[in-house]
């Protein structure tokens, strides 16, 4: 979570005795200070020992005049720069922590590029942006689109924030499954995001085999992966799960505090196998048979309305 920022308090002289002056002898320096003071009267900045956490120190020389309010996200006045301030720093209440208006959660609407895009079949990307169609645990669906080893997908919320919240941010739906004990069939995708859709940052990600140069159908190898996860929801058949329960639901979840930012815009989507494993310096393995994942949609707990 980002935090505003700490905001320290002005001594005071004891209660009742707002905007006090004490120990200026130049006249140039009282002009000041008492101007200081009269202005923060008119804010309703000195009041007798009664400001809030939010009043910031205002000192000349060895002279006080008071408390002064610096303007700040979670202050509960809505400032230049900010879409609405409810008067605390907590996603989930209608204002998020960046102070942006939230909207309810969804799924990607929005295809910002599609490298291996035909329009038709599995090449057709808005079937991984027209909702969820899981096929369980031991099956695949066929509404989803294909991205090559070495092609990846940017999708985003039309124009909407993704913001950090409490837990998992965004949940990224493949088209893994179970076919033994303890093994999936999966195709691992790394998942970066961006603000501007011109600087990424990947979610951290491990490959954890014994032999890391050796692909592992086992999805506990593929930490920080999505696309390791089968997935149950379905809009149509299942749409009472919990799309960010992954015992419910499923699908592979992330949380924006991991890479450290408040806020992302865009989302993309690769196959592991196209990135270098900074273990061996060789790409990471894939299952001989794959041929890069398939996407069935991508959901966002925390959403705002950009500023």
């Amino acid at each position: 979570m980002v935090r505003s920022p700490v905001v320290t308090r002005a001594s005071r002289k004891g209660p009742g005795r707002s905007c006090a002056i004490d120990g200026v002898r130049d006249t140039d320096q009282m002009r000041t200070t008492i101007a200081w003071a009269l202005l923060l009267t008119s804010l309703g900045g000195c009041d007798g020992g009664g400001s809030t956490p939010a009043d910031a120190a205002l000192a000349m020389g060895d002279g006080s005049a008071g408390d002064a309010t610096t303007p700040r996200c979670g202050d509960g006045r809505t400032q230049a720069g900010e879409a609405c301030d409810d008067g605390n720093v907590e996603t989930g209440d209608g204002c998020s922590e960046s102070c942006m208006v939230e909207s309810a959660p969804a799924t990607a609407d929005e295809i910002v590029e599609a490298t291996d895009e035909t329009g038709a079949g599995f090449g057709d990307p808005t079937r991984a942006t027209n909702g969820v169609r899981g096929g369980g645990q031991m099956a695949q669906s066929l509404d989803v689109y294909s991205i090559s080893v070495g092609g990846h997908l940017v999708l985003g919320w039309s124009g909407r924030l993704l913001v950090d919240g409490p837990g998992v941010d965004l949940v990224v739906f493949e088209n893994a499954f179970d076919y033994g004990d303890g093994v999936t069939f999966m195709d691992p995708v790394v998942v970066e995001v961006s603000q501007d859709g011109e600087t990424w940052v990947a979610f951290p990600h491990d490959y954890l085999a014994e032999d890391e140069t050796v692909y592992s159908p086992r999805a506990p190898h593929w930490r920080g992966f999505a696309g390791v996860t089968p997935v149950s929801f379905h809009a149509e058949e299942r749409p009472e799960l919990d799309l960010f329960d992954p015992t419910e639901a499923g699908g592979d979840g992330f949380d924006l505090a991991d890479v450290g930012l408040p806020h992302a815009r865009y989302v993309r989507l690769s196959s592991a196998a196209a990135h270098d494993n900074p273990d061996t310096g060789a790409a990471f393995p894939r299952d001989p048979v794959s041929d890069g994942p398939d996407i069935d949609g991508v959901a966002a707990r925390w959403l705002a309305e950009a500023p």
